[in-house]
C-alpha cells in the first residue's frame, strides 16, 4: 500500500506543463501559420521578430520563457487548457493556463494598441501566442477535470506517460518528414475549410478541441503497450491539431498585425 500510495504522488507530481507539442510539433503549427499570413501582417510583425520568423520563437516557451523573469513574463501560465464535462472551458480551476496567456495577449495588442508598446514586450507577446494557441490543440493539454488526464502506458517497451506521447506524437507515427515536408502534406485546405476552421473566438476554440481531443483517451491507454495502429490513427489526430492550431494562429496573427 505504501509503493502505491508513493506511485500515485509521483504520477500526481508530474507537471502537465513540461512541454506541449514537442519541438517538431510546435515548428510545424508556426510554419503551416507563416504560410497563411497576409504580406502586410508579415511585414508589420517583422519589425519585432530580430530578424526571425515565428517558427524561430514556436519553443521558446519550453525552454526559456520562465528563466527570463522580466515584466509580462512574470505571469505563470501552464501550457494546458482544463475543460468541464461539456466540453466548455473550466476558467479557475488553473491559475494560469494556455487559453488565459492568449486572450491576455490578444487583449493587450489588438487594435493596433501593440504600437504604443516597447519593441520586449511585443515581442514576449508574440512568443506567448506563437507557443500558447498550438500548445491548446495539443491533445494532451485539454485537461477534462472530471477524469485522469495523465497515466502510464508503454512505447517500444518503455514506461511513458501519456502526456508525454501526446507531445510526441509527429515523431511516433508512419512520417519521418522535415517541418516543410508536413507544411506541403497538410497546408492543402480550401479557403472554405480554412475559414471554418478559424471560425469562433480562442474559447470556442477550446471548446472544439475538447470534443475532438476526447477520443486520444481511447487511442492511447493506460497499461498497454502503444500498437502501430494506435500510432496511426494517433497520428490522424495529430495531424488535424496541428493544423488547426496554424491556420488559428495565423488567423489572430493577421487580425493583430495585418
Amino acid at each position: 500500500m505504501k509503493k502505491l500510495l508513493i506511485a500515485a504522488f509521483l504520477l500526481a507530481a508530474v507537471p502537465f506543463s513540461s512541454f506541449g507539442w514537442n519541438k517538431l510539433g510546435h515548428d510545424i503549427s508556426a510554419a503551416i501559420a507563416q504560410q497563411n499570413m497576409t504580406k502586410k501582417a508579415k511585414k508589420n510583425i517583422a519589425k519585432y521578430l530580430e530578424g526571425h520568423d515565428i517558427i524561430y520563437y514556436a519553443s521558446w516557451m519550453d525552454y526559456l520563457g520562465y528563466v527570463t523573469k522580466s515584466g509580462y513574463s512574470n505571469e505563470w501560465f501552464d501550457h494546458c487548457v482544463p475543460v468541464n464535462k461539456d466540453f466548455e472551458y473550466a476558467e479557475g480551476d488553473f491559475p494560469g493556463d494556455a487559453l488565459m496567456a492568449v486572450e491576455k495577449a490578444i487583449d493587450r495588442m489588438k487594435d493596433g494598441k501593440y504600437k504604443s508598446m516597447d519593441d520586449s514586450t511585443v515581442l514576449l507577446l508574440i512568443k506567448h501566442l506563437v507557443h500558447f494557441l498550438p500548445d491548446m490543440h495539443c491533445p494532451a493539454h485539454v485537461i477534462y477535470n472530471y477524469r485522469p488526464s495523465n497515466y502510464w502506458l508503454k512505447v517500444d517497451g518503455e514506461a511513458i506517460l501519456f502526456h508525454s506521447v501526446w507531445d510526441d506524437m509527429p515523431s511516433l507515427g508512419p512520417h519521418a518528414w522535415s517541418v516543410t515536408e508536413w507544411c506541403e502534406q497538410l497546408d492543402r485546405c480550401s479557403k472554405a475549410e480554412k475559414a471554418e476552421m478559424v471560425s469562433g473566438t480562442p474559447r470556442e476554440w477550446v471548446s472544439d478541441n475538447a470534443r475532438n481531443c476526447i477520443v486520444a483517451y481511447d487511442i492511447v491507454r493506460p497499461d498497454t503497450e502503444l500498437s502501430d495502429t494506435e500510432r496511426y490513427e494517433g497520428n490522424l489526430l495529430a495531424e488535424k491539431q496541428l493544423l488547426k492550431g496554424g491556420y488559428r494562429l495565423a488567423y489572430v496573427l493577421n487580425l493583430i498585425f495585418g
